[in-house]
């Protein structure tokens, strides 16, 4: 059996600093290197004795967890890190990827959620899993595939637990261990449990009642009155400790267990490692344990009689699977041999040769970097591919610090520009060597997420002319929920290992760009990154051919590319005074709201508190208790909104919820995302961030503005145009319904849409047999029914949303389709066919496969039902809102003097010059009305104004 090792790393760097606590080991500088040595004997030791297949060194991601929002004083009371172990961490991460040892963390979450990811995954591919460990918190997941390794206090032993163990040492079994935290609490976390039970009373009284839940179940059952008057003050105390004992086994870590493949022992890098921290014992122990030996790309350990993985020899004889497909074949491998630039032994850095013999940046160096630049010139008629390295969050905004080129025969070359050491070439060479070729549309390029390039080589004065293909985009399409990182596309269709270029992220510190590492580093990992976009690329492009889906990829995904960098760099004016005023009369109003509650409470109490919140709803004000959850009685909106009706408190505690999410979110954020160059906020829009294909707005997310309240609706006045220009928002009216009438065919409601009727009264007027005007009330029902539809929504949702008995709502959902039998056959059928084919699609072809709906799982398989009957239908409108963007864009161009500038859902906003106004509100709505003809019409409302609340 395969054996995944997941490692807990900063519970094992705590105890090898620990170790060496009474004499440190120190370096000639004088820097403490306790922590790095030990830590290096440690996983050495686990790498020989555990033999791992896989394995992965787990660390706390950086930011606050969900913990600590549940607790404010989670592990609120631990002595702060020793500044000697925080200088160590940065180290002991370098050392892990000397020694083949991928780092895992995941932003807002522990290393033991991790952890318990990487053990469900594990355990599901058929993995022996070991989680080494001294924190009691995993023994939860320890199982028939799951065991725990506790490291000795010196690390220089283990224990091995089993289910067995556990027992044996706490008396209760592996999925008790939450229980016991429950009430015993936990003082390294500092989660209360129940005050004044310990680790044996928890325990007896677990061994008897079997579970917390059976506990509180029978409480009358326990015979100490004392105990009985704990546990039952406590009761939300014992439950909310369970709730943050708990790990979570559900993260999305955007990876495969196939990246988590144990790595070649870099000897080079460790020997280096080893003499720039002075930690020669560490070189000695290496050669002691067999590790001195492993080159680059040589084989990393294995138990006898296992197979490892495929490798890049292996390329050739067998496609790869792509991970996330059933029964649909893979993504074939580019019919031509792989370039030698992409081998294992590859050594094609630049100035890699001429460094032996000449220091960087004399003239040695600089003719092999020409020279390489000649080579990939001469053979870029064929295809060029792009790959910039920046520094900085955004490309828009970045520091361009090299470009790497490569020709489809594999020959790369690395131009640096902003390197810190050097040696860098002016950027006016750059386009001297390059600008032709980029501008030249004869010369197929490829890149991974053009966009980003285009802003990239923008930032250093570069200009890109037609472009051929995108990696990323097309990897999207062809599976919109795999990784389509660079490094996971060469690994999963070319079977082939790519480096990062970037250095990784440090906790707690600014990230180290890439202008800090040598030239000869970031161009050997920039230009074999680049020699692999040319395959991919065709790899790709044939696998979208043969799912149909290379139409949509060239007509209309591709195209948007342009479009997307023209609204990026044009962004959208921002009145700062506008939100300021918003924010100091938002605080004023906030303020009045806490007074009041805490009057009507009687008590000053943190409003952000569950606890606290629940224990003066229900226990003081004596309002009636709502959903139950594992750490008390809910105190969501939804319940709030119930109890609303019946106390002011719940009525004004939802308006101090509104009020300061609005204010931290938005009116106090937006200003800080303005660019100080221009005062424009410059959104990013990510065309793979959907399954359903709709784009997604980033830094900052300017789609989830709200639109329901006043309040949300204001902020939209901050937005404005610019001086001269008025703002054009024009908007889908009822676009989803409008697909769903297409793609069924429904009689009654392509004729209803057909007649112009408002679509919700008219089927409130079918179903409720009303002639005339329909009452408010009606409507409201029908339109919750027309919008759940496109939701799979089940009738106890239905009578959630509608206030209705479930018999009504079942009632209610018959009806609908009694009067719409046409779109109860389309759904229908539209599953069916989704199970039977493992994928459904958009008008334009856009696929989602649905691996879920053949799930043992009922609750995987109803989601998966419900995706397949919403993502038709939602992604087709999100693909006829981006033709509309293409179209418009194009007619604005023609035109003139105006432009794109957001689109938000199925709205789009345009700046345009106050005279055109009319004239350009009336091309927009003529434009996206008249995008893609269905068998209703498309309706568009338009508005003008000088912002972008005034349009509506």
């Amino acid at each position: 059996m395969p054996r995944l090792v997941v490692l807990d790393a900063l519970g094992l760097a705590y105890r090898a600093y620990y170790a060496f606590i009474g004499r440190p080991l120190r370096n000639a500088r004088g820097e403490n290197t306790s922590a790095i040595f030990g830590m290096g004997n440690m996983l050495m030791r686990y790498r020989r004795e555990l033999a791992p297949d896989r394995w992965a060194l787990a660390w706390d991601g950086p930011g606050p967890t969900f913990r600590h929002e549940m607790y404010p004083d989670y592990k609120a009371h631990r002595p702060p890190m020793p500044d000697e172990l925080r200088a160590q961490l940065t180290p002991i991460e370098d050392l892990a990827r000397c020694l083949g040892l991928p780092v895992i963390e995941k932003q807002g979450m522990e290393a033991d959620d991790v952890m318990a990811t990487l053990s469900r995954l594990g355990a599901e591919a058929g993995y022996e899993v070991l989680l080494v460990t001294g924190d009691k918190d995993m023994l939860q997941l320890v199982d028939d595939h799951v065991n725990v390794i506790v490291p000795g206090s010196k690390g220089d032993d283990f224990t091995r637990l089993d289910a067995d163990g556990v027992r044996a040492k706490w008396g209760v079994g592996p999925e008790h261990i939450r229980d016991v935290l429950a009430l015993m609490g936990d003082v390294s976390d500092g989660y209360p449990g129940v005050p004044g039970i310990g680790e044996k009373t928890a325990v007896e009284l677990l061994r008897t009642h079997g579970s917390l839940d059976a506990l509180y179940e029978h409480l009358a059952d326990v015979k100490k009155p004392a105990l009985v008057k704990k546990l039952t003050e406590n009761r939300a105390l014992a439950y909310l400790s369970r709730d943050l004992a708990t790990v979570r086994r559900d993260l999305d870590l955007g990876l495969s267990l196939d990246a988590l493949q144990v790595a070649p022992v870099r000897r080079d890098e460790l020997i280096a490692f080893a003499e720039h921290w002075q930690v020669q014992r560490l070189a000695k122990l290496a050669e002691r344990e067999g590790l001195s030996g492993e080159a680059a790309g040589a084989p990393a350990p294995q138990r006898p009689a296992e197979r490892r993985g495929r490798g890049a020899e292996e390329r050739a004889d067998a496609p790869l699977p792509a991970p996330s497909l059933f029964g649909v074949g893979t993504i074939a491998p580019p019919t031509a041999p792989l370039p030698a630039s992409l081998a294992p032994s590859s050594q094609g850095d630049l100035f890699a040769a001429a460094a032996e013999e000449a220091a960087p940046g004399t003239t040695a160096a600089l003719d092999d970097l020409v020279e390489r630049v000649h080579a990939v010139r001469a053979r870029a008629v064929h295809g060029l591919a792009v790959r910039p390295v920046f520094a900085g969050e955004a490309p828009r905004t970045a520091t361009l610090v090299g470009v790497a080129f490569a020709a489809r025969s594999g020959d790369h070359c690395y131009v640096p520009l902003a390197h810190e050491a050097g040696p860098n070439v002016e950027v006016e060479q750059l386009r001297a060597w390059f600008g032709a070729i980029l501008a030249d549309p004869d010369v197929p390029k490829v890149a991974h997420d053009w966009k980003a390039v285009i802003h990239a080589l923008a930032a250093g004065q570069v200009g890109v002319g037609a472009t051929a293909f995108d990696v990323r985009l097309g990897s999207f399409l062809c599976d919109p929920q795999r990784d389509h990182s660079l490094e996971a596309l060469a690994r999963d269709v070319l079977a082939v290992g790519l480096d990062a270029v970037e250095p990784p992220a440090v906790r707690g510190r600014p990230r180290t760009g890439p202008g800090a590492l040598s030239v000869a580093e970031v161009g050997l990992r920039a230009g074999r990154q680049a020699a692999a976009l040319l395959p991919l690329a065709d790899a790709l492009q044939a696998q979208l051919e043969s799912r149909e889906q290379w139409k949509l990829y060239r007509e209309l995904e591709h195209p948007l590319i342009e479009v997307l960098v023209a609204m990026e760099r044009a962004g959208v004016a921002l009145d700062a005074q506008v939100l300021a005023t918003m924010s100091g009369e938002m605080a004023i109003a906030i303020a009045g709201l806490e007074e009041r509650l805490y009057a009507l409470a009687g008590e000053t109490f943190n409003l952000a508190s569950g606890p606290q919140l629940s224990r003066v709803l229900f226990e003081k004000l004596g309002l009636p208790t709502g959903r139950k959850t594992k750490t008390g009685f809910s105190t969501d909106s939804e319940v709030l909104e119930g109890l609303a009706s019946q106390h002011e408190f719940p009525r004004l505690l939802l308006e101090w919820r509104a009020l300061t999410k609005l204010k931290s979110t938005y009116v106090d954020t937006l200003p800080l995302a303005a660019d100080p160059r221009d005062g424009r906020v410059h959104t990013t829009f990510d065309q793979t961030g959907a399954a359903t294909g709709r784009l997604s707005s980033l830094d900052p997310n300017l789609q989830n503005i709200p639109m329901r309240t006043p309040q949300g609706r204001a902020i939209r006045r901050a937005f404005m145009a610019a001086p001269g220009c008025v703002l054009v928002g024009a908007d889908y009216s009822q676009i989803e319904l409008r697909v769903m009438a297409h793609l069924s065919g429904d009689p009654a409601l392509v004729e209803a849409f057909r007649a112009g009727e408002d679509i919700h009264a008219a089927t409130a007027r079918r179903i409720f047999k009303v002639e005339g005007d329909v009452p408010p009330e009606l409507r409201a029902q029908a339109k919750v029914v027309n919008f759940g539809v496109l939701y799979g929504m089940g009738a106890r949702s239905l009578a959630d949303q509608m206030g209705l008995e479930l018999k009504e709502a079942k009632q209610f959902i018959e009806d609908y389709f009694t009067v719409f039998a046409g779109v109860r056959r389309y759904l229908d059928a539209t599953v069916l066919e989704a199970r039977e084919r493992g994928w459904v699609a958009t008008l334009l072809g856009r696929r989602r496969y649905l691996p879920e709906l053949r799930s043992g799982n009922g609750m995987e398989r109803a989601f998966a039902e419900r995706a397949a009957i919403n993502t038709p239908i939602q992604g087709s409108a999100a693909d006829l809102v981006k033709l509309a963007m293409l179209s418009v864009h194009r007619a604005l161009a023609k035109r003139g003097g105006s432009r794109l500038l957001l689109q938000v859902h199925d709205e789009l906003l345009v700046e345009c010059p106050r005279g055109d106004a009319d004239s350009i509100a009336s091309l927009v709505k003529r434009e996206m009305e008249g995008c893609y003809p269905l068998e209703v019409p498309l309706t568009v409302s338009v508005g003008v104004g000088d912002t972008w609340f005034d349009v509506h």
